[in-house]
């Protein structure tokens, strides 16, 4: 018996000196639409879904997450995170959090530029890009620049079986290490 109290206390200290916490690993998942407000697409509406891993955010001021998977679907044409511009200035695309709430995306699509995308005509309309920019849209066909709004609903995890928490790597590294230390030890 006392030796498995002793197991125990060595188990204990392993995990408290590796620093193992039970931290999950979470990611947010939103539906979006965009109604559009002005120009030749006025009174359409688009919609698509966007999701970040927000386990790092520190939940205060700022913050961004490049890390974030985008589909849109525009017209009957689905655009997804590769098809932004990646633009270094904007540091797009990307999930924009203040305070640990989530505000929006910033995603950006053309047909010009270092990596221009192939934008077919969008309801008989050619576009010649495209941006989101947390809850504003921005649509350009030829020089005009039209406008919409992008609203945004969470997702809840739970009734999406796909999606499950999944612990951090220190949590399993501590968790081997005591099983190592009991296998090692075991009378």
């Amino acid at each position: 018996m006392m030796k498995r109290v002793y197991l125990m206390a060595i188990a204990s200290a392993v995990l408290t000196l590796s620093k193992a916490q039970a931290s999950w690993a979470q990611t947010v998942f939103y539906d979006f639409t965009v109604d559009i407000t002005s120009g030749p697409l006025v009174g359409e509406r688009y919609t698509g879904d966007t999701s970040a891993d927000v386990t790092n955010l520190s939940q205060t001021g700022n913050e961004t997450l490049q890390q974030t998977s985008i589909n849109f679907i525009f017209g009957d044409v689905e655009f997804t995170e590769a098809d932004d511009v990646q633009d270094s200035e904007a540091n797009s695309p990307r999930a924009n959090f203040q305070d640990g709430e989530f505000i929006g995306n910033t995603y950006i699509v053309s047909r010009v530029g270092e990596t221009p995308t192939e934008i077919p005509l969008i309801d008989d309309v050619l576009v010649d890009g495209f941006a989101i920019d947390n809850n504003e849209f921005g649509y350009v066909v030829g020089a005009n620049l039209y406008r919409g709004t992008v609203n945004y609903a969470l997702l809840p995890n739970a009734d999406d079986p796909d999606v499950q928490s999944v612990p951090e790597p220190a949590f399993w590294l501590g968790f081997a290490t005591v099983g190592y230390w009991l296998r090692r030890h075991r009378a």
